[in-house]
């Protein structure tokens, strides 16, 4: 009998496998789970100062000042008036702002409490601290005249804060960068390790930037489309539910096909959620979301492990469908309030890029998870395919009842 090299496919996905190996650990890509806390910063370039407007979600706010601020709620006036003192006060160390590599010095201006829009939250629930936001006024000033050719936009926001033991909050700023005649300088998204860099002339306020000269006048720019199909494929590749989650769904599919599929649907069903949430259409909060997704975790694991025909049948795609729906409410809560003052293009060009980085994200994970199981089933027998997918589901469900009970001691 001639022999019989592997397939094609087989060579692929083992090429996949080192591939993905390679990004995951090699590429030192920090892991999170999804507790976002988005912001938004709003800048103004002067003559000789910038002027920011920057937000923080009232859980922010309790997480600077201690586990014991927000304890008891409601926190009478007084109490936040302190915590919004210590909260500035931190804002100023943890936005990074320099000029030419020069460190700018943040000067606290004002401050005020702004509740969303959709918010029934009372005082006295958790939801409270996460459908209000303390919005502070900035200022970062230098010599007048010296004004920088770059300035460049950082923050190692909660770094040191835990949303459970070796998982960090991810505070991400939707900014947009102008000048004081509203020409757009720049707009992206600011987090920890991924700053914004502008350019900036000295022209008078009112003058045109030199690539405007041309007959043009100052315009609106779409926020970066590149910023935001980072965000979502770092949204992924970042996120310790969404890996789990992916594993589940590979660890019982048995053809590729069923799997690309699974992804399919599972990406449809989160882009939707996120287009719902960020226009505004559907709102849950985090205390229900959170929870909610660690459970989703669980519950698709342990059907791989103790009703694997109905993991392979046809109803996984419901459930995929089900569940993305879910960890789509996850990210989007923020995300209109951060660009609505853009304009509707704005908004639709950011939720589309996240959602194609999502959907790039699950491909560039799932998929090489998925042939690494096969190829070693077929190099070790079905016998050690069988037994990855039952000692892959208890470790997958055991890391999705961690975040659950993370979740509820965060929010309950």
């Amino acid at each position: 009998m001639a022999w019989r090299g592997p397939s094609l496919s087989a060579w692929c996905f083992r090429r996949c496998g080192w591939a993905w190996l390679f990004t995951v650990f090699v590429g030192g890509l920090p892991v999170l789970c999804h507790p976002l806390l988005q912001n938004t910063w709003w800048v103004t370039v002067d003559t000789n100062r910038l002027v920011m407007r920057v937000s923080s979600t009232l859980r922010e706010v309790s997480l600077v000042c201690g586990p014991t601020f927000a304890e008891h709620l409601p926190v009478d006036l007084g109490g936040w008036q302190a915590g919004l003192v210590q909260q500035g006060a931190y804002l100023r160390q943890h936005l990074q702002i320099s000029a030419d590599s020069q460190p700018l010095e943040l000067k606290l201006l004002d401050w005020t409490l702004v509740a969303d829009s959709e918010s029934t939250a009372s005082p006295g629930s958790p939801e409270y601290l996460d459908q209000t936001r303390a919005v502070f006024d900035i200022e970062a000033p230098w010599k007048a005249g010296s004004g920088p050719q770059t300035i460049r936009f950082s923050t190692t926001m909660l770094e040191e804060q835990r949303y459970a033991p070796g998982v960090s909050w991810d505070v991400i700023y939707a900014i947009a960068v102008k000048r004081s005649d509203r020409t757009t300088l720049g707009s992206g998204v600011v987090r920890s390790g991924v700053p914004l860099e502008v350019g900036w002339t000295s022209a008078a306020p009112g003058m045109p930037l030199p690539s405007e000269s041309m007959g043009k006048e100052p315009s609106e720019k779409v926020p970066g489309f590149g910023a935001y199909l980072r965000l979502g494929i770092h949204h992924i590749l970042t996120g310790y539910d969404h890996l789990l989650f992916l594993a589940a769904l590979a660890l019982a599919a048995v053809r590729v096909r069923d799997f690309l599929r699974l992804i399919v649907v599972f990406t449809a069903a989160h882009s939707l959620t996120v287009t719902c949430s960020a226009m505004n259409w559907v709102r849950l909060p985090s205390s229900v979301v959170e929870p909610v997704i660690a459970l989703s975790i669980v519950l698709v694991a342990v059907e791989n492990r103790w009703a694997p025909r109905r993991a392979a049948s046809s109803l996984r795609w419901v459930t995929a469908f089900c569940f993305g729906l879910i960890h789509g409410l996850g990210f989007a809560t923020g995300l209109n309030e951060a660009l609505g003052r853009s304009g509707g293009s704005s908004l639709v060009a950011a939720i589309m890029a996240f959602c194609l980085g999502v959907e790039c994200g699950h491909l560039m994970v799932g998929v090489p998870f998925w042939g690494l199981i096969q190829w070693l089933g077929k190099w070790q027998g079905d016998n050690i395919r069988l037994r990855l997918q039952r000692g892959g589901s208890i470790l997958v469900a055991l890391g999705g009842a961690y975040f659950l009970v993370a979740a509820i001691r965060q929010y309950y």
